[in-house]
């Protein structure tokens, strides 16, 4: 495995009009690994992710650097991006990530053909069986569907299938499962464990769900109100939280589940939408 990261943030502040939304985050994401970016609502996460893809406002003021594949992309919007430094992305809205007029098929058919050269037939193919992957039912059937046809789950799953097809080297996705039912997350967070376990794609994981971390991710950083506040491996930090924000959300685990269970038991079984 290659020993220089895929993403590496230092020193990043993001200030909008007066307020300070992010101050000082550090952080590095290796080739192939699964991170998370776990912190509760207003925690400055969802603007961390927007500065990485390049989609931050007009009115933000950043500072700091955010390199990706070791060259420097702080200040250059997502479209002016070179193709090795671009990042694919999964949205929380995924009606509005999804173009309304054009087929499910088509869109899926776009990153095949464009990066992977693949001929109209061989990209259904593989929009077809991408879209398989990802537990949609009748893939044929669906792909000649739009988006306002689907359910919010099968957009979502969409998405994320989209944002596989363009096979960065890095994918964010921002609180990708929030819309889906516990069966359809399951489904949706095992394709994208498999996904970037054989691709070698790195991610980076935005949520506030411990539950979706806990099967997803090896390692999170936590952050609250734009700062770090503790960060390393995922189940070390289960099991030996130092900040008593980390102690909040174990404890949280801990009093609902029997105290037999580890905590990486108790993070695996509790949605942590209330208590974060």
């Amino acid at each position: 495995m290659c020993s220089e990261p895929v993403l590496s943030v230092r020193d990043l502040c993001i200030q909008i009009g007066r307020q300070q939304v992010v101050d000082g985050l550090s952080f590095d994401v290796m080739p192939g690994e699964r991170a998370c970016l776990l912190g509760a609502s207003g925690s400055g996460k969802s603007f961390t992710a927007k500065a990485v893809l390049g989609l931050l406002p007009p009115n933000a003021q950043v500072s700091g650097s955010i390199r990706i594949q070791g060259q420097e992309a702080i200040a250059i919007p997502a479209a002016r991006r070179r193709a090795d430094t671009r990042v694919s992305m999964v949205f929380q809205d995924s009606l509005s990530a999804l173009n309304p007029l054009v087929s499910i098929g088509a869109q899926l058919r776009e990153p095949f053909s464009r990066h992977h050269g693949l001929s109209r037939k061989a990209a259904t193919h593989a929009a077809v069986s991408l879209l398989a992957a990802m537990g949609l039912p009748d893939p044929q059937r669906l792909i000649k569907r739009t988006p306002a046809e689907l359910s919010g789950g099968q957009r979502q799953r969409v998405c994320i299938a989209l944002a596989m097809a363009c096979k960065t080297s890095l994918m964010v996705a921002d609180e990708p499962t929030t819309a889906l039912d516990v069966v359809t997350q399951a489904q949706v967070l095992g394709a994208l464990r498999e996904h970037t376990g054989t691709s070698g794609t790195a991610m980076l994981f935005i949520t506030h769900d411990l539950h979706a971390a806990s099967q997803l991710c090896q390692r999170a950083v936590i952050i609250e109100r734009g700062v770090m506040i503790e960060s390393g491996d995922l189940d070390t930090l289960i099991t030996s939280p130092q900040h008593p924000f980390t102690q909040e959300l174990v404890a949280a685990a801990h009093s609902v589940q029997p105290s037999k269970l580890n905590a990486a038991d108790s993070f695996a079984s509790i949605d942590y939408r209330k208590s974060a």
